[in-house]
């Protein structure tokens, strides 16, 4: 395998503007029409087709290099899932989404468990919207200013507390905090890198981080 990372491109909102790397490209359904209008071939395509166009979908089932797995449209897993769960099995550690979110709050709410189904098995699984770039960490880890997305950073609890948080390097500070679920799970919302290199560290449970360029249409 040459590559060493996957891109899938789902079927919600796409950031046109985003920049693969040198990557295995994952064509999810309705996201096949995205990775046309973006000028990607897809290395696999896959899904139960029941969005994507089916002239688009046409053109690509002659091609050599281009692999389609059909699913069925009645199972437990969702498009997007299945697509990731292959990407795993197919050896990649560090997979990014496209179209993970959009105007399905279900689909987006449940696409949020992925990145904690990959983050039990050692992947670095990441979603990237428009004006955001979101993933799980927990741990140590340290960011330095050319590395930031954007003007914010979001550290919130995700699927149970988050104990022992420590933020340096921030607008607002934190010292060994423990988010509980029912009383102190917004204070992680909107802070700020201050220009300089910064650290977290989470002792117990995961951290749902959601970096954002600023909007200026709120």
């Amino acid at each position: 395998m040459t590559n060493t990372k996957a891109l899938i491109i789902s079927g919600g909102d796409v950031d046109y503007n985003f920049q693969p790397e040198n990557c295995r490209i994952i064509a999810v359904d309705g996201g096949l029409e995205a990775a046309k209008k973006m000028g990607l071939v897809p290395d696999i395509i896959i899904g139960d087709f029941d969005t994507v166009s089916p002239e688009i979908l046409k053109e690509y089932e002659d091609m050599e290099n281009c692999r389609i797995i059909r699913l069925c449209p009645e199972k437990d897993d969702t498009d997007t899932e299945s697509a990731i769960n292959l990407a795993i099995r197919e050896g990649f550690r560090e997979i990014d989404v496209l179209g993970a979110t959009g105007s399905r709050f279900d689909h987006t709410y449940a696409n949020m468990f992925l990145l904690k189904k990959a983050y039990l098995q050692n992947v670095t699984l990441t979603f990237y919207t428009g004006l955001s770039k979101i993933y799980l960490i927990s741990g140590k880890k340290e960011y330095h200013p050319e590395n930031f997305f954007g003007t914010y950073i979001s550290f919130l609890q995700f699927d149970g507390n988050a104990l022992g948080v420590t933020l340096s390097g921030f607008k607002y500070p934190l010292d060994n905090f423990d988010f509980d679920t029912t009383k102190t799970w917004r204070l992680g919302v909107s802070n700020e890198p201050v220009g300089t290199d910064a650290f977290v560290e989470v002792k117990s449970g995961c951290l749902l981080v959601v970096e954002s360029l600023e909007d200026k249409k709120r």
